[in-house]
């Protein structure tokens, strides 16, 4: 017979979970994407055993369909759909792309702006499925984070191309060469069955390639009251953009850990714009 569940390891097991996803709000993105495939799986799994399509009706609330069915109804889905996925492999490939492209960004913005991009590269990608999806009625309900994921990873890539990236842990690729693939991936399968999902994709691609060094554009909107000028002493301004792309090439020559604290210090508050 077996002993009693090990309530102490679940116990302890939990808490390190909490702890992760409390470490970041990529974390938490990536802990409410596996929340998600789950209970889809649940409900798909219950939809078996009851004879009842209930993961269809999950979806028909949440996914975004082609504009023949859509019509500006349910506008929430230009933003829900990223929350489901087609397969387990879908769900992985994006929440592992998100966690490491999320942590890249970070280097150089702040935890809320990543996630802001993550969710206007969704957005971008819904509006474009959207609007293509008139001359191709045919397209399958848009489902997957992987607008918002390229969205990250474009930022991630324009702030730093040439930023290394090692696969496996052993073969070292810059991360433009990487970014490059997957957009040259998307334009190649257009015209394939996912060609929906290719254009979404896409569509992150580009808002996150734009957005890539305005981080101030992500920042939170803020009612200031007008004041009075004063008169304030002197100061030097430095020019900004050409310090950052200084330190940008710096850390594409030696890696992000050569920076000075000074320079370590610029890039956080250039972040917080």
């Amino acid at each position: 017979m077996g002993g009693p569940f090990p309530k102490n390891e679940f116990h302890q097991g939990w808490q390190s979970v909490r702890r992760w996803t409390q470490e970041s709000q990529v974390h938490k993105w990536v802990a409410l994407l596996v929340a998600c495939f789950a209970l889809q799986t649940a409900l798909e799994v219950l939809g078996w055993l009851t004879d009842v399509n209930l993961e269809g009706a999950l979806l028909s609330y949440v996914a975004l369909p082609a504009w023949g069915q859509w019509h500006m109804g349910p506008f929430w889905t230009l933003l829900s759909y990223g929350l489901l996925h087609y397969g387990f492999m879908h769900l992985v490939l994006n929440s592992v792309m998100l966690y490491f492209a999320g942590h890249m960004l970070k280097t150089f913005w702040t935890d809320q702006q990543v996630i802001r991009l993550f969710l206007a590269g969704i957005l971008a990608g819904g509006l474009a499925f959207v609007t293509l999806s008139v001359w191709n009625p045919e397209w399958k309900p848009l489902m997957g984070a992987s607008a918002g994921v390229l969205a990250v990873l474009l930022a991630a890539t324009r702030m730093s191309p040439r930023m290394p990236v090692y696969v496996l842990g052993v073969f070292k690729i810059p991360l433009w060469a990487i970014s490059g693939l997957l957009v040259f991936f998307s334009l190649a399968g257009l015209s394939g069955p996912n060609g929906g999902g290719q254009v979404a994709h896409l569509g992150g691609a580009l808002i996150g390639w734009l957005l890539g060094r305005s981080p101030q554009a992500l920042a939170s909107f803020q009612w200031k009251m007008p004041r009075r000028r004063s008169r304030t002493p002197l100061r030097v301004v430095r020019d900004e953009p050409l310090e950052l792309d200084a330190i940008l090439e710096k850390i594409s020559r030696v890696g992000y850990a050569k920076l000075s604290s000074a320079e370590k210090e610029f890039l956080t508050r250039y972040g917080q714009k």
